[in-house]
């Protein structure tokens, strides 16, 4: 069947339909037709089209442009090609038939080929192999007018055909073809001469062809290449192939036609699990996991069952592999085959699949004799002695899936267990493995494992400094394990000396240094550390040093200068590599014991002067981001006026309240951090700068304590710069804050210094400001007539000024603190005023202060109906606001209101939501004071029911 529309990319790229020749014009169009055949069926986005057509530097109506290229292109297509391109953001897709594509076809027959090769089928591998050799038609993308598509996409089609020609060859020497193949593997030898599989192709058809002499002249010519061009030995394969010419291996002879490498010697059931491990702890859910896994192979239709396990190094991945195998052996009756890939290894050398099939052939009763030379053809061997058999294979400490895929049998009989320090994505998505992500032990596991160590009463005997221990190894099994062992070696050494130890986290690495390699933590984490490419192994290090418990990826881009997309790149490999966790989507941290180890190394291989610039950039974007939600907060607010953030700070801002409260609570605890690491860097203008973006949300959410620490940081830093505005801020809030938590001395204190420096600066808004905070401190010290006197002397002030909104602050103060000394009609007068102030400007936040004191004005004149009307309004906008230090207020405004109506019920739950504010909000004086109302509310007496 001809298809409608033929695409070609292995040559000159051609499009065809119903036979003939489509014209693509050269240019922008050719290009962009080539990108979305290269990647057929997925989606490029747009940026990658515009980056690609004008070579990293698109212009600014780049977008646009593509999209006219791609109109055009659609109408060159005509309209069997236009259904083809699908506009499907972020960008576009092309939809073709696997026969609609030659390099779909070229892919598939050669995948065909491999197949055919592990089955031993070797004339349909040489077959499948030549037909899809024969849709090349000469070199991809010469007539596409881009240099970045061509650097990116000709050297990977290069590498296809090779791959394509290496399995072909392969195919013609198992049917006894080495004579006729020698010719053309010294063409493509020379031509690759860095390419050890062709040369080592080169040296098995020299030797079975007879020319011994000249095989072992080509391993020496090869090796010569490549110590003088990379300074480095041939790889194992090819140094194992050397040796057995040496030897003259007779597995290394041409087969017979027919022949098939059979077990020349009785096969026993090979046991070859390592000890189960005695002190194995807790992971009841993964060993769940692990047992659903094996269930489902039992199912109707059920197939090969792989897990694999992922997770850092001294995670105890192989404690749960080996534990969980020797749980079920019996379920293997015909055996469990183990091999250490040895990936992340002291040697620094991963074992190659073709030694560890090897291996697994020689436990099954191979004679070495009988093993083919050829990795698919040991791996097709491989297969064929495990067909229909029940056996489990452990694959331990796997690099990567193309070292696991070699041991991966064909029967749904087996089941696979892989470890790895990597996510094999590949195993997953391909094979269909079940990926189990290994984190670290839970208190109550990490406490059991040093107890079944140390035996339960040296723990009871120093619990302060058993609680201290575990919390320096944080859940890592390989950590607790090495404390646990230095504890047991000097029995007379107090659990409180070791702990003192690892209490200073510069030295922390040190003490949990041994001599045995595989038990020591900074030895296991270089492993994982040496395998990163240089940029992963940079951006660890950054992150480490970022002073929060974690970062989101916004932060991490300003961190580390890498743009958005690559950053994610970069992060996504050490996710897989399990040296960061995306513990929830966009936020990453690291283990506490990595993160040590990643600062050392940062400070080792990166300069001081780099890793302090990428701190400021991190502080940057978190002040700026930070200004940004508050100015949506809070518009009214005075700002201060901020730097341009440092270079390589992209900027980010919320979109809204909603979103900018979210941020802010995402964020709250790095934004602390950040603050503190610049306190102590002496960089005093985002000291306080930072405090002055966080009080809106401080505010909002009742957050008096983190307030208080925020604006003491500040203080110091507003003094070294000899900022009187910037003191006068740090003593006001820091007196607000004190007021919040009980602490009326330092309250006034700080209150009274900052109304001195806005009398001294004849600023009258500060002055009001002033007074309005220090009637506040009153209040809570008791004195409502001082409160009264010093809203009053706020209003005076500010009627001298036009500010409506401060205007209608004070006469809200005014009003709520006459209604405190009892006097209703003055206070709802200057209220209602203060209602319709702030009405007029739409000013929220006011407006719900304002209803809350009129709900309290009603709720003492007994008009209780109303009180509660008045608080409803309050509570709504102290929602929609996100202020949850009124909202605590309101309810607990509600709940009297009702319970003066003796709707007890009622009552009881409204305290009961005003009381979860409050703890949250560590208001100890209102969560005791509501709490007795609880307890006094829930006694028989005040129930009529009861």
């Amino acid at each position: 069947m001809t298809a409608e529309i033929e695409f070609c990319l292995l040559g000159p790229l051609i499009v065809r339909r119903t036979a003939a020749a489509v014209t693509v014009p050269r240019g922008k169009q050719r290009v962009i037709l080539a990108m979305l055949l290269l990647n057929a069926g997925q989606v490029v986005r747009m940026d990658e089209l515009a980056e690609t057509l004008w070579l990293s530097q698109p212009p600014p109506s780049g977008p646009v442009a593509v999209q006219n290229y791609v109109m055009r292109l659609r109408n060159t297509l005509g309209d069997v090609g236009r259904a083809r391109i699908i506009n499907q953001p972020p960008g576009y897709l092309i939809r073709v038939q696997a026969d609609e594509l030659d390099l779909s076809r070229f892919e598939a027959l050669v995948g065909a080929a491999r197949e055919a090769a592990q089955d031993g089928s070797w004339d349909q591998a040489a077959t499948r192999a030549r037909e899809a050799l024969q849709l090349w038609r000469g070199e991809p993308l010469i007539d596409v007018d881009s240099e970045a598509l061509a650097a990116r996409e000709a050297p990977r089609l290069a590498e296809l055909r090779l791959q394509a020609l290496e399995t072909r060859i392969d195919a013609d020497m198992h049917l006894g073809r080495h004579t006729q193949v020698i010719t053309e593997l010294r063409q493509l030898a020379g031509a690759h001469p860095l390419r050890e599989r062709l040369h080592g192709q080169l040296m098995l058809a020299l030797y079975r062809d007879g020319r011994r002499a000249e095989a072992l002249a080509a391993y020496r010519h090869v090796r010569g290449v490549l110590v003088a061009e990379l300074g480095v030995e041939p790889g194992p394969g090819l140094q194992d192939l050397h040796q057995r010419i040496l030897s003259a291996d007779p597995a290394l002879a041409a087969p017979a036609p027919g022949q098939s490498p059979v077990p020349a010697r009785p096969a026993t059931v090979p046991r070859q699990l390592p000890a189960a491990p005695r002190l194995f702890t807790g992971r009841n859910r993964e060993l769940a996991l692990l047992n659903a896994a094996l269930g489902e192979r039992h199912e109707p239709g059920g197939t090969l069952a792989i897990s694999a396990i992922a997770g850092s190094g001294g995670i105890g991945k192989t404690w749960l592999a080996l534990h969980w195998a020797h749980q079920h052996a019996d379920r293997f009756p015909d055996g469990q085959l183990y091999v250490n890939l040895r990936g992340f290894d002291p040697s620094g050398e991963a074992m190659p699949p073709g030694t560890a099939v090897r291996g697994l052939l020689d436990a099954l009763g191979v004679a070495p004799a009988s093993i083919p030379a050829d990795l698919d053809a040991q791996a097709g061997l491989y297969r064929s002695l495990l067909a229909d058999k029940r056996m489990l294979i452990v694959a331990d400490n796997a690099r990567d899936t193309s070292q696991v895929i070699p041991l991966l049998p064909g029967s749904p009989a087996c089941t696979v267990l892989v470890t790895s320090r990597q996510r094999l994505t590949g195993l997953i998505s391909a094979h269909g493995a079940h990926a189990l992500d290994l984190d670290v032990l839970p208190g109550d596991e990490a406490r059991q494992l040093l107890t079944r160590h140390l035996g339960d009463p040296r723990l009871t005997a120093e619990p302060d400094a058993a609680a201290e221990l575990l919390a320096c190894c944080a859940g890592l099994p390989l950590a607790i394990s090495i404390v646990a062992a230095r504890a047991l070696t000097q029995p007379s050494l107090p659990l409180a000396a070791l702990a003192g130890e690892l209490r200073d986290t510069a030295g922390r690495l040190d003490a949990l240094e041994t001599r045995d390699l595989p038990a020591n933590l900074r030895a296991t984490l270089s492993w994982s550390y040496s395998a990163l490419i240089p940029e992963a192994a940079r951006a660890l290090g950054l992150l480490a040093l970022a002073p929060g418990p974690d970062i989101a990826a916004p932060a991490a881009a300003s961190l580390t200068a890498l743009p958005a997309p690559r950053l994610l790149t970069v992060l996504r490999k050490l996710e897989h590599a399990s040296l960061v966790q995306q513990h929830t989507p966009g936020r990453y941290r690291i283990h506490d014991l990595v993160r040590l180890y990643a600062v050392e190394q940062a400070s080792r291989d990166q300069p001081e002067d780099d890793r302090t610039t990428a701190l400021r950039r991190l502080v940057d974007f978190y002040l700026h981001t930070a200004y940004a939600g508050d100015r949506l907060l809070a518009p009214t607010r005075i700002p201060p006026s901020l730097p341009e953030s440092t270079s390589g700070c992209p900027r980010w801002s919320p979109s809204d309240t909603g979103g900018a409260l979210t941020w802010f609570g995402a964020e709250h605890a790095c934004l602390l951090a950040a603050q503190r690491l610049a306190a102590a860097l002496g960089w005093h203008p985002p000291t306080w700068q930072l405090a002055w973006t966080l009080n809106t949300y401080h505010l909002r959410r009742g957050l008096a304590h983190d307030q208080l620490t925020t604006w003491r940081l500040a203080l110091p830093s507003a003094q070294r710069l000899d900022d009187p505005s910037a003191q006068l801020l740090a003593h006001r809030w820091i007196g607000n804050a004190c007021t919040q938590t009980g602490d009326g001395t330092g309250a006034l204190d700080h209150l009274q210094r900052a109304l001195a420096l806005a009398t001294q600066s004849g600023d009258v808004t500060q002055q009001v400001l002033g007074n309005h905070h220090l009637a506040r401190a009153w209040e809570h010290l008791g004195d409502e007539l001082q409160a009264l006197a010093h809203a009053e002397h706020a209003l005076r002030l500010i009627q001298t000024v036009d500010n409506p909104v401060l205007e209608a602050q004070a006469l809200n103060a005014v009003g709520w603190y006459y209604a405190h000394l009892g006097n209703y009609p003055p206070a709802r007068t200057a209220c209602l005023t203060a209602l319709a102030l702030y009405r007029e400007h739409r000013y929220l936040d006011g407006q719900g202060h304002t209803l809350d004191s009129l709900g309290y004005i009603a709720h003492h004149t007994r008009d209780h109906v109303q009180a509660i009307g008045y608080y409803r309004q309050a509570l709504a906008v102290a929602r929609e606001r996100g202020n949850a230090h009124l909202e605590a207020d309101i309810l607990d405004h509600i709940a009297e209101a009702h319970f003066a109506r003796q709707q007890f019920g009622q009552a009881r739950d409204t305290w009961k939501e005003a009381l979860a504010l409050y703890q949250l909000q560590q208001r100890l004086t209102d969560t005791a004071r509501v709490q007795q109302q609880l307890d006094t509310c829930g006694a028989p007496e005040c129930d009529p029911a009861g």
